[in-house]
């Protein structure tokens, strides 16, 4: 009775992934089911087939759910999409949780390379366990429990990372072409991405780390705060943000950016989706915005606003360059898929993928020196105009 169970078990879930294969739009419906050409049978006969030697030679006991999850990795790893990924319910859970600024993990901020795979630690945030752990901005994350960076999807790799908080994860990690590794306990990282202080001569800095939930709001309170306080000059400091949520970015855009369009996307049949500015407070003191090679997405959608409505200077290096959209198509069991759909345009109509934004003053770090040389730049534009 249980082996019936599990074969009917098994059946449901080739439907299940022709149905899949239709939602995500790959063409693939045919191929697992849906069609009637040799090519669909030979697919069909294998996942059978497949089912079969598992079920006659397995040596230990079959996880349905497991097979499932990775059967659907597997489908969406096959759109060669570097951002594309499926992900469980627990799993869509705790990306959730993340955007909302609360997690269990070590607090680490990563980007991989497109190209080589190469993942990078661009962040780790004050006072977490990573921090504590001695790992740097600019480290090279090898691997996480075995897990190999370069292998797999930038998502797979987070979720690995994360995790129920007293747990440890086994970091391998480079920092100038030497190898080091780390035991580091997970824990429940709450994460402010928006920090805000008053310089000298009435300057205001706000950094933002990633656009996630509430980071508009929490902009727009900082922002209006130091206003009230005789802000004469502002600095956006969007280094090593590697991007989040559209609607956070233009909400925060919102604050400040006078009316008119800020990015507008179009999806592979040409449709196109503007997203504006309604004007209401326009910027009427100097602005600059500091940049570099890690500052990508959604903090492109800012450079690129600011810099072509011309309200003010960008400041650092090329930014990195994803000028493309992911959407997140969420499961009736709570999983999710997610695709890139789009491409996104700044105002004037460039898409900045594979290219970046050029900064209007180009600063390059100089981490001997022991200043912060691209802020003090920012800062003397600010007082000049």
């Amino acid at each position: 009775m249980r082996e019936r169970r599990k074969d009917f078990w098994w059946g449901a879930l080739v439907g299940a992934l022709a149905v899949m294969a239709v939602l995500l739009g790959v063409r693939l419906s045919s191929a697992l089911g849906g069609g009637t050409g040799p090519e669909s049978r030979a697919t069909r006969n294998k996942i059978h087939a497949v089912n079969a030697l598992i079920r006659s030679h397995y040596l230990n006991e079959r996880d349905d759910q497991a097979l499932s999850d990775e059967m659907l990795r597997g489908l969406v790893a096959g759109l060669d999409d570097d951002y594309a990924a499926y992900y469980t319910a627990s799993e869509y859970e705790e990306i959730q949780n993340a955007n909302n600024g609360e997690y269990d993990g070590i607090g680490l901020v990563m980007q991989k390379n497109g190209d080589t795979g190469e993942v990078t630690i661009v962040d780790c945030y004050e006072g977490t366990p990573a921090r504590e752990a001695g790992i740097e901005a600019g480290d090279i994350l090898v691997s996480a429990d075995g897990l190999q960076a370069v292998d797999v999807e930038l998502d797979v790799l987070a979720a690995a990372i994360k995790g129920s908080e007293g747990n440890t994860v086994h970091l391998v990690l480079m920092r100038d072409g030497e190898t080091y590794e780390k035991d580091v306990e997970k824990a429940r990282i709450e994460v402010h991405m928006v920090e805000s202080r008053m310089m000298e001569d009435q300057i205001g800095y706000i950094r933002i780390s990633q656009f996630t939930a509430h980071v508009a709001e929490d902009f727009s309170k900082a922002y209006e705060s130091m206003l009230e306080e005789g802000m004469e000059g502002l600095v956006v400091d969007l280094r090593s943000n590697p991007g989040g949520l559209m609607d956070s970015v233009v909400d925060t855009l919102n604050v400040f950016m006078p009316e008119g369009l800020l990015v507008y996307t179009e999806d592979r049949a040409g449709e196109r989706t503007e997203y504006s500015s309604k004007g209401e407070s326009p910027i009427e003191i100097p602005l600059t915005v500091l940049v570099n090679g890690n500052s990508a997405s959604a903090s492109e959608i800012f450079a690129g606003a600011v810099k072509d409505f011309g309200v003010g200077t960008l400041v650092g290096t090329v930014t990195f360059g994803k000028g493309i959209v992911q959407k997140t198509y969420t499961m009736a069991d709570g999983s999710a898929v997610k695709m890139t759909t789009a491409y996104y345009y700044t105002p004037k109509g460039e898409c900045i993928h594979g290219k970046g934004i050029q900064p209007d003053v180009e600063v390059k770090p100089d981490p001997d020196s022991g200043e912060d040389v691209q802020l003090q730049r920012a800062v003397e534009i600010c007082r000049k105009e």
